[in-house]
């Protein structure tokens, strides 16, 4: 502790000039899609262990079809903790080259960079065809080593799921 001119001046713990990123897991889905509702618990589980003041979960509802009554209804019957939201200018889906659901894009809102984009783990190797075991977990991966300041090994990965729809608005 340092007094001058009578005002006590406590040490920092934390350097003022440092700024955590904000880091953003966008997750493409579809209320219909199986494979979406295959990862609900996953990705349940994922927030449940990363999501912070710095890592935010997001749904993205790309699909003209996906009404705010079918979003509430899928996130009521699957528990889901993260916002949704609907995309039906397919802004996020342009910005992000999103093509099927699930589909995930870790972005770092901070340096407006994408982080990784790719599947959530390995458990399915094609539509309709899910593993028996599943040997990689990329999404918990990249949180792990956002959790940890490590580098990203993989940025990008082949994602299996649902094809988001052409764009009815534009």
């Amino acid at each position: 502790m340092l007094i001058v001119l009578g005002v006590v001046i406590l040490p920092s713990t934390a350097n003022p000039t440092e700024s955590k990123d904000t880091i953003i897991v966008y997750i493409f889905l579809h209320e219909s899609c199986i494979i979406s509702q295959y990862y609900t618990l996953p990705l349940k589980e994922l927030h449940e262990e990363y999501a912070n003041e710095s890592v935010q979960f997001i749904g993205v509802f790309p699909n003209f079809s996906s009404k705010p009554d079918k979003i509430e209804e899928f996130k009521k019957k699957y528990q889901i903790p993260f916002e949704l939201k609907t995309d039906y200018y397919h802004t996020k889906k342009e910005k992000f080259g999103a093509t099927v659901t699930p589909e995930v894009v870790v972005y770092n809102q901070s340096e407006k960079k994408i982080i990784y984009k790719g599947r959530i783990d390995d458990a399915y190797a094609r539509v309709g065809k899910r593993k028996r075991i599943t040997t990689t977990s990329e999404l918990k991966n990249v949180l792990e080593s956002i959790r940890n300041n490590q580098p990203i090994t993989v940025s990008n990965t082949q994602t299996v799921g649902c094809f988001i729809g052409k764009n009815k608005l534009k």
